[in-house]
């Protein structure tokens, strides 16, 4: 399974729209990653399955186990270092 990024986002959720093309950067800076999109009404058993309560949720995930999350904007930077965390 390896390691893998859900980012949950909605069509209604500006800070989604700008978070976007971040992931998009990160996808490109780590290969070894999986970087999986989600709209959240196109997948509601993934956010009831996951618990996802706020746009946008970064869920990091190591061998299919959730190892941590991320919720609201965040810089870049703050990424690259949970991605150094808990991968």
């Amino acid at each position: 399974m390896g390691k893998q990024i859900i980012d949950f986002w909605g069509d209604g959720c500006g800070n989604c729209k700008i978070l976007s093309p971040i992931i998009d950067q990160i996808a490109g800076e780590y290969p070894d990653i999986k970087i999986t999109k989600l709209n959240i009404k196109e997948a509601p058993d993934e956010v009831t399955k996951y618990g996802v309560t706020s746009l946008p949720t970064l869920v990091f995930l190591k061998d299919g186990t959730d190892v941590g999350r991320m919720m609201g904007l965040r810089p870049k930077s703050l990424i690259a270092k949970k991605i150094a965390e808990v991968f």
